[in-house]
């Protein structure tokens, strides 16, 4: 499902997640605010493979199985201290992270990296943020 500039609306981003876009309804705002400024086909990656969630206001928790996640997908986390930033950091953050994802980027949590490694994926995760908002 590749969007056109026509189709990329926030209710269509909210539709093409479903159940895995989790959060307050400002969060997802900007997660779908963040999905319209990338290319179809990179939005069209993260709305298939990608679960984001932060708090919600009917809930104090909640539990993902790993049956819940299917091979290949993965889980952004958004912090309510990121959410009370200014949304200019926070769709940058957004969009950093999908670039770690988009990227191949591995994580430290539960694999061993080197500082140089970790240094290159921020890097390289600053630099795809940077391609897609900085004309937008």
């Amino acid at each position: 499902m590749f969007w056109g500039a026509d189709q990329m609306s926030e209710s269509a981003v909210q539709k093409a997640f479903g159940h895995k876009l989790i959060g307050t309804p400002f969060m997802k705002k900007m997660v779908e605010r963040t999905l319209m400024r990338l290319p179809p086909k990179i939005a069209d990656e993260i709305m298939k493979h990608c679960w984001f969630v932060g708090s919600f206001k009917d809930g104090w928790a909640f539990t993902i199985r790993q049956r819940d996640l299917k091979k290949g997908e993965c889980l952004i986390f958004l912090s309510d201290e990121l959410l009370g930033e200014d949304p200019r950091q926070i769709i940058w953050t957004i969009t950093h992270e999908i670039g770690h994802v988009i990227l191949g980027h591995r994580n430290s949590i539960g694999a061993v990296q080197t500082k140089s490694e970790i240094k290159r994926q921020e890097k390289e995760a600053d630099e795809f943020a940077k391609r897609y908002l900085i004309a937008g």
